[in-house]
């Protein structure tokens, strides 16, 4: 079996056929423990490594990807065909510069076994079935270590590594003329962090919650989301902050900068320097350093996010938001960095939720929603129906809802109908650190 070319022999090959090039490494092992039915279904090891490479030939950007690290040939060969026909590149790679340590490794992730991983699957699965009233209980423990290098021909030279646990679980129940299913997810880079126990007690609630079901008799409810329901919000809210969508004039936010634009009492910051998180790194995934900052402070714009392409196009500076994963996660190194959230975090309110909801004869409590990103979410739009979600009464949980759906704009909402934002944030997706957001005027239709 032939050797790998190192890293910076290939980025060698490229400059000395381009005016400039970048190579990036990807090294992941993951091991996922799946339980299906309550039962341990299959236990496995995953490497993924590959290599992406991006030049500039005549000023056109080629772009090639290989899992074949032996191969450096192939790769420069297909990039340069790939530029014929590329964007024009009206940017530069990006020299090195400081950043500080973010650390995300954590060896008590590293040291979990197989049988670890089963112990902790098996742990949740008893747990909830254990509860007369449950149901089917499927989960997946997660671990995995990451390796990133990046070289690019401006003399940068970086690289990071981390860690992740994840815990996801899913509890169906079905009975006669009634299908109910709660969700959990747990994801951070060490083992302390990752609370299997917590998480099983909070879907148990949910079952228990679900008990009985009440109809909604108003329309007009105060709406409080939490949980991945947040998401109904903050995916339009990507879009909108999104430098692409500025420049092709679809933002709604497009020529907002420096104004208010939406309640008073809500920031948002995009910070990927955080430690020990899953989206924090010293380095976007095209060598700029991340920060912390501000995108929306006091209801007032203060930032877009951008890569070096929309930056330069924009006259501005890249913020360090170009990752190569599908919006909130996925993705590996056959993907073109993108904009993308790090870690955004909203400042929790100075009200316990439950002081809030107690002063309330009644509100609607959504957990979980379906049909993320349908309808025109450039514009703000949500219309999403309630998957998990709850009638209360001063505070207390009297049933779950059934065949209801939440809409409205999540800037006509943020803007004139945000009632209160709780005070204790919780991670939704390992990258949105938010308290539970409390809303009027939210539409409420029959589905």
């Amino acid at each position: 079996m032939s050797s790998q070319i190192p890293l910076n022999e290939l980025l060698e090959r490229a400059s000395g056929q381009a005016e400039a090039a970048e190579v990036y490494q990807l090294r992941r092992v993951e091991m996922p423990a799946i339980f299906s039915g309550g039962s341990l279904e299959s236990v496995r090891s995953v490497e993924t490594a590959g290599r992406a490479l991006r030049l500039v030939k005549d000023g056109r950007l080629g772009y090639s990807t290989t899992s074949d690290l032996a191969d450096g040939a192939t790769v420069v060969r297909n990039a340069l065909e790939a530029a014929q026909f590329g964007d024009a590149a009206a940017w530069r790679f990006p020299a090195p510069q400081p950043a500080p340590e973010v650390p995300g490794y954590d060896e008590a992730v590293e040291r979990l076994t197989a049988g670890d991983l089963i112990a902790l699957g098996r742990e949740i699965v008893e747990r909830i079935s254990a509860y007369e009233g449950g149901g089917m209980v499927n989960v997946q423990v997660r671990r995995l270590r990451e390796e990133v290098r990046l070289l690019n021909s401006s003399g940068l030279d970086v690289e990071s590594r981390r860690t992740v646990l994840e815990l996801w679980v899913l509890v169906e129940r079905a009975r006669e003329g009634d299908i109910f299913s709660a969700r959990g997810q747990v994801l951070a880079c060490r083992r302390e962090d990752v609370d299997g126990p917590a998480l099983a007690e909070r879907m148990l609630d949910r079952l228990r919650w679900a008990e009985r079901i009440v109809p909604v008799e108003r329309g007009d409810l105060p709406v409080v989301l939490r949980d991945q329901a947040v998401l109904c919000l903050f995916y339009p809210l990507l879009f909108g902050l999104s430098g692409r969508e500025v420049l092709q004039g679809l933002s709604p936010l497009g020529d907002k900068l420096g104004r208010r634009v939406l309640d008073e009492r809500f920031t948002l910051i995009d910070d990927g320097r955080l430690a020990f998180r899953p989206y924090s790194a010293p380095y976007d995934d095209e060598g700029t350093p991340t920060a912390a900052k501000p995108l929306i402070k006091g209801g007032v714009l203060r930032q877009f996010l951008y890569d070096l392409k929309t930056a330069a196009q924009a006259g501005a500076h890249p913020t360090g938001n170009a990752f190569k994963r599908e919006m909130f996660g996925g993705g590996d190194y056959q993907v073109p960095p993108l904009i993308d959230a790090t870690n955004w975090l909203v400042r929790p309110g100075e009200r316990s939720l439950e002081g809030v909801l107690q002063g309330m004869e009644e509100a609607l409590l959504v957990e979980r929603v379906l049909g993320l990103g349908q309808g025109n979410v450039v514009a703000g739009e949500f219309s999403n129906a309630i998957a998990s979600g709850y009638l209360l009464r001063r505070g207390e949980v009297v049933g779950r809802v059934k065949g209801t759906m939440i809409a409205g704009n999540v800037y006509d909402r943020l803007r004139d109908g945000l009632i209160a934002l709780g005070d204790e944030p919780e991670w939704v997706g390992g990258w949105l650190h938010t308290p539970a957001i409390v809303l009027g005027g939210v539409s409420m239709v029959k589905s």
